[in-house]
């Protein structure tokens, strides 16, 4: 994800919008995503998919809900963030 990030924080700087707006189009089902439920579950969720940490939580959070897990999941394939 930095990868991408750091494509699109440069493509700004460089007055590259083209570039940046094609970055940004790739990444919004990922943005979408991590929104789904109101809690910063699902961006746990995420970084464990990517290997970054577990997706463990601690009240008052709660576990995302398998709906949840599959349009993460479905995103960060779909973004070329993570291989099945």
């Amino acid at each position: 994800m930095c990868s991408d990030m750091q494509k699109f924080s440069k493509s700004i700087d460089k007055d590259e919008l083209k570039r940046a707006e094609e970055i940004d189009k790739k990444l919004q089902p990922v943005h979408k995503s991590l929104f789904i439920e109101s809690n910063p579950s699902p961006v746990k969720y995420a970084a464990k998919l990517i290997g970054l940490c577990d997706d463990k939580v601690r009240l008052p959070l709660v576990t995302v809900l398998e709906k949840t897990k599959s349009e993460v999941k479905k995103a960060l394939l779909s973004a070329e963030l993570i291989n099945e």
